[in-house]
């Protein structure tokens, strides 16, 4: 959804996440994976900040039984979190270190209930996420931009389950799964 400069705008995120309903059955889409945000929130956001219906577009998603798992952000804050994580559909995920430990820079706020390995910032790429770079390759990174999608895996991978033994839980009921069974991090 992003430009060959980086942008990203409201436009392609809210197209991209339609489409990707749209298309649910065909390609069989459960899980949609969004490592970027904006402006920071300290609860839901629900239709703030949003001229284009992003928060529509993730309700959607949820209401058609697709995970919609969202980076935090990589501002350090303890009270906040990014748009669109923020959304009360969304499955808003902070980062942790490879050591277990919540991740320095994770935005965090009372809604958030989800981490994954986001990697510890320090440069070092043992400590790092490895992940596939624009240009071609590997690279090794740190932020929520890493967890997310580690989260998205996670998700299809119980989706998957799930389908071949007949049952179905909708994101809020496979969130709440992982809070039950889930390590706990403080």
């Amino acid at each position: 959804v992003c430009n060959s400069t980086g942008s990203c705008g409201d436009d392609g995120i809210k197209s991209a996440i339609d489409w990707c309903v749209g298309n649910a059955t065909t390609y069989n889409i459960s899980v949609i994976s969004i490592s970027l945000g904006r402006d920071s929130f300290s609860s839901f956001c629900d239709h703030q900040s949003d001229p284009l219906n992003i928060t529509s577009a993730i309700n959607n998603a949820a209401a058609q039984n697709i995970s919609v798992t969202v980076a935090t952000g990589n501002d350090g804050s303890s009270s906040a979190i990014s748009f669109p994580a923020c959304i009360q559909n969304a499955t808003a995920v902070g980062a942790t270190t490879k050591a277990d430990a919540i991740a320095s820079y994770s935005n965090l706020a009372g809604i958030v209930s989800l981490l994954a390995p986001g990697g510890d910032n320090s440069g070092t790429a043992s400590q790092e996420i490895n992940s596939t770079y624009v240009t071609g390759g590997y690279l090794a990174q740190s932020g929520t931009s890493m967890a997310a999608p580690h989260m998205a895996g996670v998700l299809a991978l119980l989706r998957d389950y799930l389908k071949r033994v007949g049952q179905t839980k909708t994101p809020k009921q496979l969130e709440s799964t992982l809070n039950l069974t889930g390590k706990r991090i403080t």
